[in-house]
């Protein structure tokens, strides 16, 4: 008797998860169909339709089988095909990997690329209408709706699982596609012990798991039978990729994301059960995914940042996996901060609150400045000790930061701390010939550094000479080289405010100073680089300079910078009248109010400031906190069947957005399209307590980013009742002011008006 390939087709290995499993008590069993010659579980469908083609005799040796395919399927046809000697045309979305598609053509498959843009509704309508419009060239296999799909793990898929269990199967865990598998495996497995649970693994609206299929995604295949499934669980997009990384690291299993969302939803069921055996079918192997991101385990984030030292946006990869290391520019402590200088802190504290959203270890470093000409002459000003002038500034800082929310740094290094560090790097600058003395002062060569400019872009040709340096005080031999120690003053000597020197008694440049401090907590080059753009030159490209002519390394990976608070088209800084945080409080503004505006507009862009713009972030953070507050004061209602999707979409589409270099613009109207949709749930009776708490978690979990949410208790009713009486009243005398401020109020605290006309 002779043999052809497909006669291998079946018969595939069930082995043990050992490692993954989380319960003892369980037995976690793979159905590695990754093992059938065309490499997944789609060539026992692909060989089952053409048999059922042969037999019914719509499938003769003239006519090309055609079907809609996003891969897999695909292969198994083209397996089949080739030994039959059948043509074969797929359609597919142009958006299938690249390997499914070297495979294909390789078995002398033709394919037809449709919009990726469309999924497969778009090939499986192209697919439709070609056979619809040529049925004498076209046989369609159609294993959306072929009988023969399920068929084909009714008597083989089952049957094999149940022979090799030796009937002690309980759980079946298979992801949905075009749900043949489930279907077939339903039907059989229940004949044999109507007891087994069918579990279905479905992704979420949105999700990027190629080769599964949310049902409400695009046409629900007409052989899908919901009442098969026992249970139906939605899986996270990150769940089912590192599973699948997982499953090749710990248990030798190179599979595809079909497999490794089969197996997190296996595993979660384990730890749920006292004993049994549970069936988890793995259908393809990862050399089919090498082309998608799903390996590179580097990237464990898939986010992009804008780098300004490319002047693009690039995929963010930490020097060490899993670990993140930031520097920031700090206040100098010789004045209360500004508002350029708010905005600068919350957008870093933005950045590593998400990171740490994300699961990165984050080591946050921001310096503080408390040795330079402001803190100097502030100090002599002001009749005071350098330390004691600086320590009520520092002191005002943190104050200032705790009102805005932000998260405490690391470690807060004070320049008049770190001068011996400085000391030791401007000794290695000399000693290699980067810098030289002249006049008691130290001075970087930049002729030594040729990539001097490459930050900033400024052309040093076009540098107006004393425009950025100190002429009138300190010779240099090239006017464009910047100071490392400056040589102290008469009056700096008298407070013995210097440090004494090779060089004589000097004090460190503001340069130095960072250069030093961030690679002493950093190392000589880290992740990433935090400030506003008005100190990218010279400040920040006089840094780079210093730690790159030293160690070969950039100072930074990335360097991230936030834009300016523009009044009146002016950057409102220490230059303009000085607005404090307790000024803004006075007006009736809650830290909470000034860090929702300063975050609210993307950090590339410049933030606007004025009574209106700060009015508006209170309006729109009381329609987000009133709804936060009417889901934890819901008493009653009735569960919400899609509530896991709701959950999915509120936080995916907030990860969407921030994941594209942090555009919380579109992170913020992501959460507003879907406070709209639950305010309308909870005014219905939709949803019910339960669903209510599960969706605030999600809010809980975001705020540990954004910050700005209130989670407290909801109102007293004696002071709804109050608040609505004196709102009634202000109404009826036309204060119109005082009733709009007295409605915001209710409406923070979850109780929205509905005003009759007067």
């Amino acid at each position: 008797m002779s043999y052809s390939i497909l006669d291998a087709i079946g018969n595939t290995p069930l082995v043990e998860i050992r490692r993954l499993n989380p319960n003892p008590k369980v037995k976690i069993l793979a159905k590695l169909e990754y093992m059938n010659p065309g490499g997944s579980i789609k060539d026992r469908t692909a060989l089952y339709m053409i048999r059922a083609g042969e037999e019914s005799g719509q499938l003769t040796p003239d006519k090309t089988v055609i079907e809609a395919t996003s891969g897999n399927t695909g292969i198994g046809l083209a397996l089949v095909c080739a030994v039959k000697g059948y043509k074969l045309l797929l359609a597919m979305s142009e958006a299938a990997s690249v390997e499914r598609r070297k495979i294909l053509r390789a078995r002398g498959a033709e394919i037809l690329l449709t919009p990726g843009h469309m999924g497969t509704d778009g090939a499986i309508e192209e697919v439709y209408r070609l056979a619809r419009e040529n049925p004498d060239k076209y046989f369609m296999a159609d294993q959306y709706n072929a009988d023969a799909n399920w068929q084909a793990h009714y008597y083989g898929t089952a049957a094999e699982i149940w022979e090799q269990t030796r009937g002690e199967i309980t759980t079946l865990v298979a992801t949905m596609g075009t749900t043949g598998t489930l279907m077939g495996l339903s039907r059989r497995l229940k004949e044999y012990n109507p007891d087994i649970r069918i579990i279905g693994v479905e992704p979420y609206l949105g999700h990027k798991l190629q080769g599964l299929k949310n049902m409400k995604e695009a046409y629900e295949p007409g052989l899908f039978d919901r009442s098969r499934l026992d249970k139906k669980i939605n899986i996270e997009d990150e769940d089912g990729f590192e599973m699948t990384r997982q499953l090749a690291r710990e248990e030798g299993l190179f599979v595809g994301m079909s497999s490794g969302a089969a197996m997190a939803i296996a595993a979660r069921e384990a730890r749920n059960m006292d004993e049994g055996t549970i069936v988890a079918i793995f259908p393809d192997s990862g050399e089919r995914y090498l082309s998608t991101s799903l390996f590179t385990v580097q990237a464990k984030v898939f986010m992009k940042v804008f780098n300004t030292m490319s002047r693009k946006k690039e995929p963010f990869e930490p020097l060490v996996p899993g670990k993140v290391s930031v520097y920031s520019c700090g206040p100098t402590a010789h004045a209360r901060l500004h508002p350029g200088e708010w905005r600068r802190f919350v957008f870093a504290d933005l950045l590593c609150r998400y990171l740490e959203y994300r699961d990165y270890d984050v080591r946050h470093i921001m310096n503080i400045t408390d040795l330079d000409d402001k803190t100097i002459n502030g100090s002599e000003k002001a009749g005071m000790e350098l330390a004691a002038f600086t320590r009520q500034y520092i002191d005002a800082f943190h104050s200032d930061l705790k009102i805005l929310g932000v998260k405490p740094a690391d470690k807060y290094p004070k320049a008049s701390e770190h001068v011996d560090d400085m000391v030791a790097l401007a000794e290695k600058l000399a000693l290699r010939g980067l810098a030289y003395e002249k006049l008691r002062s130290l001075y970087f060569d930049i002729s030594k550094f040729s990539e001097y400019g490459n930050l900033s872009g400024v052309d040093l040709e076009k540098i107006r000479i004393g425009a950025t340096v100190d002429l009138d005080e300190y010779e240099k031999e090239n006017p464009r080289d910047f100071t490392l120690f400056k040589r102290c003053k008469l009056s700096e000597l008298k407070r013995g405010i210097y440090t004494p020197t090779q060089w004589g008694n000097v004090r460190p440049s503001w340069h130095i100073q960072c250069a030093a401090m961030s690679m002493k907590y950093l190392g000589a080059s880290f992740d990433i680089h935090t400030s506003s753009r008005e100190l990218v030159f010279p400040h920040h490209e006089n840094e780079t300079a210093i730690a790159k002519t030293l160690t070969g390394k950039p100072l930074a990976k990335y360097w991230l910078h936030c834009d300016r608070v523009l009044m009146d088209g002016k950057k409102l800084d220490e230059t303009l009248p000085m607005i404090t945080l307790d000024a803004l409080s006075e007006a009736g503004y809650s830290g909470a109010d000034i860090r929702y505006w300063l975050l609210s507009t993307h950090y590339r862009k410049p933030v606007r400031f004025s009574t209106e713009r700060l009015d508006a972030a209170q309006h729109s953070l009381g329609r987000l906190r009133a709804c936060i507050l009417s889901l934890i004061s819901l008493k009653e209602g009735t569960p919400y069947p899609e509530l896991d999707q709701l959950r999915y979409d509120i936080r995916q589409g907030f990860i969407n957005a921030m994941d594209d270099d942090l555009n919380i613009s579109a992170a913020l109207a992501a959460l507003f399209r879907n406070v709209k949709k639950i305010n309308k749930l909870v005014l219905s009776g939709e949803i019910d307590p339960a669903g209510a708490k599960q969706i605030v978690d999600v809010f809980r979990n975001i705020d540990t980013v954004l910050n700005i949410f209130d989670f407290g208790a909801p109102i007293p009713a004696p002071d709804t009742e109050r608040l609505m009486a004196e709102r009634e009243k202000a109404r009826q005398e036309q204060d119109w002011k005082a009733a709009d401020r007295l409605r915001e109020e209710l409406r923070a605290h979850g109780i929205e008006i509905r005003d009759p006309k007067i």
